[in-house]
């Protein structure tokens, strides 16, 4: 996944509204794993060092894809909604500026030494995840990100089994301790997995929701932080108000893996990143007679998507977005620390 789109992004508002651009993640554990080390590294769902290889060859093979925009060469270590993003942004690139081009290509690290790895015993799960430091030219001192590696076995097309990060989340403040046993393995939570009230998969639709309905039903289960305010006031602009004639809605749409990851911590809770996506689609009203959209702001859509066309009837787009959040075991409402958001397609 490039760099350039994992930091906070700016959309401009136009006559069919983009929607605004958000916070990006990555992630991980301490480097200590118990009785991962020695004879017992089979007892986990991946050894600590083999972990570790992961994670220096994830940053190799991204780093290199990046500079070709090498999406087959991508999808050999990510999968999910970190590889639609990725292949996504990749096709976008003609439009961006050439900063944004530049800034697609710097070499980024995930220093080994001081990651912490969160990983569950043998059999309890089929992912892994990594709290880790960013490194690189013109990226901020202290940021870390969580990310989670997802063990594939059946992907010819990308060449076969192996473990590809599938989401990630950039990790701000202080989070919750994850949990580890006494031979130092996580307890994993996946999507049927529940916390508190909640079965983590319920993230997806009830992050939907908010854009669908302002949060009719999900606002009872997440506290009004910063993304889910980004979120509700995406619902409120769907009609942009710069141009009374465009009407706008979202529906449910794909992230690119649409699920779940958890670790429980210390408190019971559970530390989660998970993906969704929406439809975005607008038109012009009726009463101002119809018409066309103008698109001249939009270069990533009528340059990419659209074959250089300016102005359509109806414009759908999609967007997958990326969560982290810290979900309470009970009695407390969820707390969505940062999101990621990224255009996939338009039609």
């Amino acid at each position: 996944m490039s760099q350039r789109r994992l930091g906070p992004t700016a959309r401009a508002a136009t006559a069919v509204a983009v929607l605004a651009g958000a916070l990006a993640a990555c992630s991980g554990s301490d480097g200590s794993a118990g009785s991962q080390e020695g004879d017992k590294a089979a007892s986990g769902v991946i050894s600590l060092a083999d972990a570790r290889s992961v994670l220096r060859n994830y940053v190799k093979v991204n780093n290199a894809a990046n500079v070709t925009r090498d999406a087959e060469r991508t999808a050999t270590i990510e999968s999910g909604a970190m590889l639609a993003q990725s292949q996504a942004g990749f096709r976008q690139y003609p439009a961006w500026s050439a900063q944004e081009q530049k800034r697609s290509k710097t070499p980024f690290s995930y220093p080994v030494e001081s990651a912490r790895f969160y990983i569950p015993r043998k059999g309890a799960a089929d992912f892994f995840m990594v709290d880790t430091a960013i490194t690189g030219e013109g990226i901020a001192k202290g940021r870390r990100r969580l990310i989670v590696f997802k063990s594939v076995v059946d992907d010819k097309a990308a060449g076969g089994k192996g473990w590809r990060a599938v989401t990630v989340g950039e990790l701000t403040g202080k989070p919750p301790a994850v949990a580890k046993d006494s031979d130092g393995f996580t307890t994993p939570v996946g999507a049927t997995g529940k916390v508190g009230s909640l079965s983590l998969g319920e993230l997806v639709g009830l992050s939907q929701d908010f854009y669908v309905t302002g949060g009719k039903k999900a606002a009872a289960s997440f506290a009004d932080t910063a993304s889910v305010k980004d979120w509700k006031k995406a619902y409120a602009d769907r009609a942009p108000a710069t141009d009374k004639c465009v009407d706008g809605e979202y529906a449910a749409g794909s992230g690119g893996g649409d699920t779940a990851y958890g670790m429980k911590t210390g408190d019971g809770g559970a530390l989660v990143l998970y993906d969704f996506g929406v439809q975005y689609k607008n038109w012009g009203k009726a009463e101002c007679g119809g018409g066309d959209l103008k698109l001249k702001n939009l270069p990533v859509i009528s340059e990419i998507y659209l074959d250089g066309r300016t102005s359509v009837t109806i414009l759908t787009r999609t967007e997958s977005l990326m969560a982290l959040a810290v979900v309470p075991p009970s009695g407390k409402k969820v707390q969505v620390t940062g999101y990621k958001e990224q255009l996939t397609s338009a039609q």
